[in-house]
């Protein structure tokens, strides 16, 4: 009878995880179900959804995770700094096509830098609001440890916007679904 109890628990939880795999109606990460709000990115028309249990990293923590001059502008991350999502806006404006040699250029010199760096899966696409997107994933060694990192490079009007998502490798899967659907969702205001 445990037997039975097990497949009834199981089945139970299976339809759970159906019931929300979307930003709208939240996504499991492990048993953890996030919800998304959307978030206004300071003096631009950005928007972009992001998990309700995320805070912006503390500047104590963001000096050691990301001492570089070079860090990202915005850094959200969960309560244990595991999972960050980072955003900078690039004041430039490009042409249709090329943000392809854009990605490419972040792409080399992420290799250039440390080559064990091995990038994986380029995608080239569009967001839900029409807005071209290129991003790729790599495995990275950070201070957690060995890493998940994806790079997205958005094309906006009058802006390209840069963002990372990071996580450890151990917890990629689901994450690295939903950071993607969190990059397919940016939207500009116009």
């Amino acid at each position: 009878m445990e037997y039975l109890d097990e497949k009834l628990l199981e089945a139970k939880r299976e339809l759970e995880y159906q019931k929300h795999t979307t930003l709208q109606t939240g996504m499991y990460a492990g048993e953890e179900l996030f919800t998304f709000s959307w978030w206004d990115l300071p003096q631009s028309q950005i928007r972009i959804p992001l998990p309700d249990q995320f805070v912006e990293m503390p500047e104590p923590v963001r000096a050691v995770k990301y001492p570089s001059r070079e860090a990202p502008e915005y850094i959200w991350t969960s309560l244990d700094s595991t999972v960050n999502i980072c955003f900078n806006v690039i004041p430039m404006v490009l042409k249709d096509g090329e943000l392809g040699d854009m990605i490419g250029y972040f792409r080399d010199a992420l290799q250039n830098i440390n080559p064990a760096n091995a990038v994986r899966n380029q995608t080239e696409t569009m967001t839900q609001q029409g807005n071209e997107m290129c991003w790729f994933e790599y495995k990275g060694h950070h201070l957690d440890g060995q890493t998940y990192d994806q790079v997205y490079l958005i094309r906006m009007r009058k802006c390209v916007l840069h963002g990372t998502f990071i996580c450890l490798e151990r917890d990629r899967h689901p994450w690295e679904r939903i950071a993607e659907q969190i990059f397919l969702a940016v939207e500009e205001n116009l």
